[in-house]
């Protein structure tokens, strides 16, 4: 069975690798973009689950210290309307019940007028006085639901009356032993690099309080903060809806974000809800897809620019191929009328004798003989394995230059040889043959008219000189069908097989084009052997 190609199979394989290319772009991102997307969505309901524990947590405490609060609340008014001081009831609550207990007089605008917190006074709550007021529609005292306190970094539930038609009374309490599984979220989201942004709030009815998804320093907020709470929660509530969970991407300077935005219920008490906002950073991971993208494009291009040089080295291989086998037919087709027109002309000078016609005829008898041997050895070469012998070198250049002398003489040159030795060279008789004839017949091809091709034996260097056009390039006319002078007749195939021949003996190859054309070559020391 007839093998394809090397170079089709080449170029197959390469289409398979770009497919695999595009393929294994498809699958890679595909995971990116899943495993990007789990890794969000594990984070996010370990979050949502811790929040709901904390959340029942701190609802229990609430439910459990609510009527405590409002006992205390209760005390302290009654304290406070008997003409106490603020800090003196501060003190007392706080001695009595080893609590913290903060207390603040507010106008009717919810202005604070006086307080235990001396920093507090003249802050303004007015834009909670309707979530405060809510906790008083049904009940003396209000207690509202747990909120974080920046200030105090505690979990806190603030207690409300009316003092008089003016003004209100007001306490906070600290709750104790939540700090532990609050830093568990915060170490949680902080761990996470990609998390851009985390806001919490807790919300009961239309009270909005604190939560703390990160780890701060201890702050006095503002009132510009305390907008900013209520306009967020108003936000993340209007998202929802009345979902639980929504999740979305979005775009901010360049930058890519996907947003996860909930609301956490506790499984055991109603009361309130923790609602908040994830924002994940997805630029790492559209980094990942830019780099996946370039090397895929850069596969892609050298894949693709592979197919081209591959497709034109196919074409190049064919056309090869097909010169090879046209030089295999030519053989067969130029022997037969070969020997003919020799045995011919043989026939005719013996009868009427040699004349200048017949010198035309010979020389070019003995060129078409050239060639038919040049081919004969190229198709021939890897097939057969030549004997080695001790070839005379001089006495090898003297018969071809006979040869070739009447090639020489009907196209007006001469040869000359100059030797000042005799060398032995161990390597086949046919390859010494064509080496020689190859350098005498390019030599005679491309010297001058009239202009004498020399041939020098020195030691154990050989040199062909000639007179004629300067090589421009001489390591290119060494490669088969590469022709210098593309306007001589040729297929280039003749120093081809001199290059060949030198490379399988070790001999070394230098040429020089300046006034006179040489070609050198530096017989190797292992086929060489001095005359006996």
């Amino acid at each position: 069975m007839k093998l394809p190609k090397s170079s089709t199979m080449l170029f197959f394989n390469i289409l398979i690798f770009l497919n695999i290319i595009i393929a294994g772009y498809i699958i890679i991102y595909e995971n990116l973009k899943l495993n990007n997307e789990k890794n969000q969505e594990i984070l996010f309901f370990q979050i949502k689950e811790k929040s709901s524990s904390l959340l029942t947590k701190i609802l229990q405490k609430y439910h459990n210290k609510k009527d405590f609060i409002k006992n205390k609340h209760k005390e302290a008014l009654k304290l406070y309307r008997d003409g106490e001081d603020i800090d003196d009831i501060k003190t007392f609550l706080d001695s009595n019940n080893k609590e913290n207990f903060e207390i603040y007089i507010l106008n009717e605008d919810f202005e604070i007028v006086d307080s235990s917190n001396f920093s507090d006074i003249g802050f303004s709550l007015n834009l909670l006085k309707k979530q405060f007021l809510k906790y008083l529609e049904n009940s003396d005292i209000g207690v509202t639901i747990p909120e974080f306190s920046h200030e105090h970094l505690k979990f806190i539930s603030y207690s409300i009356s009316k003092l008089d038609d003016n003004r209100y009374f007001k306490m906070s309490y600290n709750y104790k032993g939540l700090s532990e599984d609050l830093k568990e979220i915060q170490d949680l989201i902080k761990s996470e690099k990609t998390i851009k942004t985390s806001i919490a709030y807790i919300k009961s009815g239309d009270y909005i309080g604190n939560f703390a998804f990160k780890s701060i320093p201890s702050y006095k907020q503002t009132i510009k903060e305390l907008e900013g709470r209520l306009k967020k929660s108003d936000e993340i509530s209007t998202l929802l809806g009345d979902k639980t969970f929504i999740t979305f991407h979005k775009e901010e300077e360049g930058i890519q974000y996907h947003v996860y935005n909930s609301i956490q219920t506790s499984a055991i008490y109603n009361d309130a809800n923790i609602l908040y906002c994830i924002v994940f950073d997805d630029n790492s991971f559209f980094r990942n897809v830019l780099y996946l993208k370039a090397v895929s494009f850069l596969a892609f291009i050298i894949g693709a620019s592979a197919i081209s040089l591959t497709y034109n080295l196919r074409n190049t291989e064919l056309l090869l191929n097909y010169k090879d086998k046209f030089i295999a037919h030519s053989i067969h087709e130029i022997n037969t009328p070969l020997s003919i027109i020799t045995i011919n002309t043989q026939l005719r000078e013996k009868l009427y004798g040699s004349d200048k016609y017949s010198l035309k005829i010979n020389g070019a008898l003995r060129t078409l003989e050239n060639s038919y041997e040049d081919m004969t050895f190229l198709h021939t070469k890897d097939k057969i394995e030549y004997e080695l012998v001790d070839n005379n070198l001089l006495k090898a250049l003297e018969s071809r230059v006979k040869y070739f002398d009447t090639i020489a003489q009907s196209q007006n040159r001469s040869i000359e040889i100059i030797a000042d030795n005799t060398l032995f060279l161990k390597m086949g008789k046919i390859e010494l043959n064509r080496l020689i004839d190859n350098n005498i017949s390019n030599a005679i091809k491309y010297s001058l008219m009239g202009s004498t091709i020399k041939v020098y034996l020195k030691g154990n260097v050989l040199e062909f000189h000639s007179v004629g056009q300067k090589i421009e390039n001489p390591k290119n006319i060494f490669i088969k069908y590469k022709r210098e002078d593309k306007t001589t007749g040729g297929h280039g195939l003749g120093l081809a097989i001199v290059s060949d021949i030198c490379k399988k003996y070790n001999f070394t190859i230098e040429v020089e084009s300046r006034e006179v054309n040489i070609f050198r070559y530096i017989l190797g020391e292992d086929t060489l052997k001095d005359e006996e």
